[in-house]
């Protein structure tokens, strides 16, 4: 049985955009201020697709060392992606089947299941537009610091 409704946000994602306290879950961990680091052994183009992410997420301030893995699937995910859309770029949507009867050609559903993979994983990030609209990067980081010693990653973040 799938859950229902909306995809879970984090809580300091639930507090900046006005859910109440008692809904929020406030033992979250909190990720290590480190940055993620790119796996060895990736190939040339999810390496540049990685180096291009990273650069992004690094300006938004939403990139942290346990995203590592999600954040190289979906380097392969674009990756494969685009393997997929230059191969149907040089032929056609329509190829003979092994009977030689007309079937689709399978790079569509490579296509298809990357474009749906990188969705998924670009929303989780906040590399859609719409999923920009629900982080306050400034608020969320106000009031946090290592060495302030509060122990409390949400002071400073606006409750609405």
């Amino acid at each position: 049985m799938s859950p229902r409704g909306p995809a879970p946000q984090p809580t300091a994602l639930r507090l900046l955009t006005g859910s109440h306290m008692e809904r929020a879950n406030p033992d979250e961990p909190i990720p290590v201020e480190a940055e993620a680091e790119c796996p060895p052994g990736t190939g040339e183009l999810v390496r540049e697709i990685w180096d291009f992410t990273v650069r992004e997420l690094r300006a938004m301030r939403t990139l942290h060392r346990c995203d590592r893995d999600s954040l190289l699937a979906y380097c392969e995910a674009v990756a494969s992606h685009r393997k997929a859309s230059r191969l149907l770029a040089s032929s056609d949507v329509l190829i003979k089947g092994e009977k030689g009867q007309p079937i689709r050609n399978p790079a569509l559903q490579v296509q298809r299941d990357a474009a749906t993979l990188i969705r998924v994983y670009a929303q989780e990030f906040g590399l859609t537009p719409a999923s920009r609209t629900r982080i306050r990067v400034e608020e969320a980081n106000a009031g946090v610091s290592p060495s302030s010693g509060d122990g409390n990653p949400f002071a400073g973040s606006a409750t609405g």
